[in-house]
């Protein structure tokens, strides 16, 4: 009888174990993938030359072909951010409402910007070439476990490079969100 119930306990202990472990490799293949999405945004806005319809055709051609579907709000940091859903029918359209039901979210940062008649020159771009700008880009990661997907829906951001000559649209150009 005493080896029956000291088995029994070995073979929970192994089932926890795998459990343990089934989900830390789980959490952090999402966790990876997560990030590479993000790689692959930013780069289709560095190709792109900014926030255009082919740099949003791009991301969201590609989000739809490996089946990202997480979902968040932009964060309230006082930028303008502009929240995109892959699923839009016009992909030019863009909004500043986060009402936490989009996919990603960009915003655009000047490298020279005005403020009440002084120009604040940040250092990291070329100083006198007033067409230039740097990109955040916002996606989530989210657990898709019934409880747990409450609790860690965590947001993955990264910059791109300064990129000069953009190709923005009309509202993003003028800077109004």
């Amino acid at each position: 009888m005493k080896e029956a119930i000291g088995g029994t306990w070995m073979f929970g202990l192994v089932i926890a174990f795998l459990a343990l472990f089934t989900t830390f490799v789980s959490v952090t293949t999402n966790y990876s993938r997560c990030y590479k999405i993000k790689d692959e945004i930013l780069l289709a806005i560095e190709r792109n030359h900014g926030i255009n319809e082919d740099s949003i055709g791009t991301i969201n051609e590609y989000l739809k072909g490996i089946g990202y579907s997480s979902t968040g709000s932009c964060p309230t940091d006082g930028n303008c951010w502009y929240s995109f859903n892959i699923n839009q029918q016009n992909p030019s359209s863009y909004s500043k409402a986060s009402n936490g039901n989009i996919n990603y979210c960009i915003s655009k940062h000047s490298v020279t910007e005005r403020t009440t008649g002084k120009d604040v020159i940040y250092t990291n771009g070329a100083i006198g070439h007033p067409d230039s700008a740097y990109y955040e880009a916002v996606v989530f990661f989210r657990l898709d476990w019934p409880i747990l997907n409450t609790f860690f829906n965590i947001k993955i951001s990264g910059e791109t490079s300064v990129i000069f000559l953009l190709n923005d649209y009309d509202n993003i150009k003028t800077g109004t969100c």
